[in-house]
């Protein structure tokens, strides 16, 4: 894989941000049909009470929001491709129990984010309890006309994986384990897992708190008293994304899913050849959405390679974690900077103002790792065909 210098990614990736604001660790990789390679630096866990641990290439990170495309995205590919989901069904059709509201939203306006869900809303805040958080979900009323606009939702997601359940009758997370990680030979599951094995995916629930406590960047009738368990140390081995830890037992359509960046590689190889989907299905899930042309049916899309327009599918993760794939080129590119990490902080003592956490953003991270995609597609040899 000349030409791409992957441990210079990584270093890239750790040096992002100012002071206090520096991720604790970072991994990349890249997969061509020329080959593969990984590459760490950094810490997955920092020292301090404890001694720290490095991150290597196999560490399992919180893939947060790439769980969107990893698991729910690709299951409903699977389930469009066995003729057991349409895109143009409503809601309804799969889940009985639904509001009238959600019912009438689209299997395809949820992976387009134009279902007219609201963004967020803290479920932990009213229910512990899995199946009473998705019921919840079901009943809130819409925030918009579906179809008129994309706005990026997770609760369209935790729907998703509802219907899933529905239509399977199986969990989401065991749905994951026998449809794509046992076949592809994956260690990504979701969490808990042993905390040996995964980096920290931030020092506490001190940034949802502050969401929480400052109706900031969504406005909610709840404050910090309305919650009861945030976690005031180290999340490591489970979901930091509270909604998945707290209301819906660690696993969501959403958030919640802990995966290597390996596993994110061999993933993105098995879609792009047809391992897991026909190739038509995947071209129709990389078709622009008419509401906004830059996202795909999960994924995003559109980016810009070498000054060509090529089709990228790529997704983000709030932990820091990024995914992207080429299918001309059938090329991956993952990774991740663990930018809760080590900056977040612990939770702020009782009495005092919460504030969000200056953190870096994750557009710095992608773009660092669509830089490293960028390089290899514009070497031949990194490719194995012209492009």
């Amino acid at each position: 894989m000349s030409g791409v210098d992957l441990q210079r990614t990584v270093e890239r990736l750790i040096a992002l941000g100012g002071p206090g604001t520096h991720p604790a660790g970072a991994v990349a990789g890249l997969r061509t049909p020329a080959g593969s390679h990984v590459a760490a630096t950094g810490w997955a866990v920092l020292p301090g009470e404890t001694p720290g641990r490095p991150m290597s290439s196999d560490t399992l990170l919180d893939q947060a929001s790439v769980t969107k495309v990893a698991v729910t995205t690709v299951l409903t590919m699977r389930q469009v491709a066995a003729g057991a989901i349409a895109l143009e069904d409503p809601v309804g059709r799969y889940v009985g129990d639904v509001d009238a509201g959600v019912g009438a939203v689209t299997i395809e306006q949820l992976l387009t984010h134009t279902g007219g869900l609201r963004p967020w809303w803290p479920l932990y805040a009213e229910t512990t309890d899995r199946d009473a958080a998705i019921r919840r979900v079901l009943a809130l009323p819409l925030d918009r006309t579906p179809g008129t606009a994309r706005v990026y939702s997770d609760l369209g997601m935790v729907v998703l994986g509802h219907v899933l359940e529905r239509v399977t009758g199986v969990r989401l997370d065991r749905l994951f384990r026998d449809e794509v990680a046992e076949p592809l030979g994956l260690r990504a599951r979701y969490g808990p897992v042993d905390p040996a094995t995964a980096a920290a995916g931030a020092d506490s629930d001190a940034y949802e708190l502050a969401m929480v406590e400052t109706n900031t960047p969504y406005d909610v009738p709840f404050d910090r008293h309305s919650f009861g368990g945030w976690r005031a140390g180290p999340v490591v081995g489970e979901a930091n994304d509270g909604n998945a830890a707290h209301a819906l037992g660690g696993v969501s359509g959403h958030a919640g899913l802990l995966a290597s960046v390996g596993d994110l590689l061999r993933l993105g190889e098995a879609l792009l050849t047809e391992e897991l989907v026909p190739a038509p299905v995947l071209a129709r899930f990389a078709e622009p959405s008419p509401v906004d042309p830059s996202q795909a049916l999960g994924f995003r899309r559109g980016v810009v390679v070498d000054g060509e327009e090529t089709t990228v599918l790529h997704h983000s993760g709030f932990t820091g974690t990024f995914v992207a794939l080429v299918p001309a080129a059938r090329a991956v590119v993952a990774g991740g900077a663990t930018r809760l990490h080590g900056v977040v902080g612990p939770l702020p003592p009782a009495g005092t103002a919460a504030t969000l956490p200056a953190t870096l953003s994750g557009d710095e991270i992608q773009a660092v790792l669509l830089g490293a995609l960028t390089s290899a597609l514009a070497t031949p040899s990194t490719t194995g065909a012209p492009r």
